[in-house]
């Protein structure tokens, strides 16, 4: 056991955001598939229990982490982006901490707004964000929780069913509600804000926005410019050719690489079986350590 081969994943969820397991269980599963560092990535929140479950699981290495939503002022249009920023192993400061869980809004109107759409589209969408909120064990109720009640509802044949056709902003747009992102804080202040609480700020699946190619770069660039340090170049729903091509503009724009399974639960395209390269951890432990050295 001990010369076996590990990994590591840095943008995982649990019940905390919008998982299906409790980190607990994220935790036994990635040790199950020989994880050996690990970041759970809860929207917003931060892994407030590292320290309890460490102790519990010695055997693998926990980092702090948080999804954090942003906006993004695409140049060149009138139009803001919601662009996802993983903060990894960040101190919990109490400024920080209250950054993230004031970047948590109440999802109740825009939820209840894409299941009156999806009425309007002609699926029985016969239920409420109460009660999505009494009946799953999740803090954080969005649009995976909708996905998951249709398909348990069967009015979808799988997860991706749900957002091609209906709720996702790709594909057919059906049901789709645009959410007001400019409640979100800006991706700049953001980035500033990770690094004050000494953490590594990454670019989270930079092809998910639906930018153009010329867009993809820009937004790199400006991740760059405002102090990003690292970006998702591994991803798990990205194709190897677009994988590919990430590792070369972060190493073009002077990026580390980060590690992305974006677990949400078991399925398909919810595995912790990537085998992403410990080594991608080792690279962005030295780089914390050379920022805890530069702070001194």
């Amino acid at each position: 056991m001990e010369n076996k081969k590990l990994y590591c994943d840095f943008h995982t969820h649990s019940t905390r955001s919008d998982g299906e397991l409790s980190r607990a269980e994220v935790i036994e599963l990635a040790i199950e598939n020989n994880i050996g560092a690990l970041a759970i990535t809860d929207h917003n929140i931060p892994f407030d229990d590292l320290d309890e479950l460490q102790k519990k699981y010695p055997e693998i290495r926990l980092i702090n982490g948080s999804e954090v939503s942003t906006y993004y002022d695409v140049p060149g249009t009138d139009e803001k982006k919601e662009i996802h920023v993983v903060a990894l192993d960040f101190e919990n400061t109490e400024r920080f901490v209250s950054i993230l869980l004031g970047n948590r809004f109440d999802s109740k109107d825009y939820v209840n707004s894409i299941i009156q759409k999806l009425c309007e589209a002609g699926l029985d969408a016969s239920f409420t964000y109460d009660d999505l909120r009494a009946e799953l064990n999740q803090e954080f109720i969005g649009r995976m929780a909708i996905a998951r009640k249709l398909l348990s509802l069967g009015q979808v044949g799988s997860m991706e069913e749900a957002f091609d056709e209906y709720i996702g902003d790709f594909g057919k747009r059906k049901a789709y509600v645009r959410p007001d992102v400019s409640q979100y804080i800006p991706m700049d202040t953001a980035i500033i804000e990770i690094r004050k609480a000494g953490g590594i700020p990454v670019l989270c699946h930079p092809y998910s926005y639906h930018l153009s190619e010329e867009q993809v770069v820009r937004l790199i660039q400006d991740f760059k410019k405002c102090g990003g340090l690292a970006m998702e170049t591994m991803y798990s729903q990205y194709s190897s050719a677009r994988q590919e091509q990430l590792k070369a503009y972060a190493t073009k724009y002077g990026l580390l690489q980060s590690a992305a399974s974006d677990f949400h639960g078991r399925g398909k395209k919810g595995s912790l079986e990537h085998h992403f390269p410990i080594s991608i951890y080792r690279d962005l432990a030295d780089m914390r350590e050379q920022l805890l050295a530069s702070s001194t």
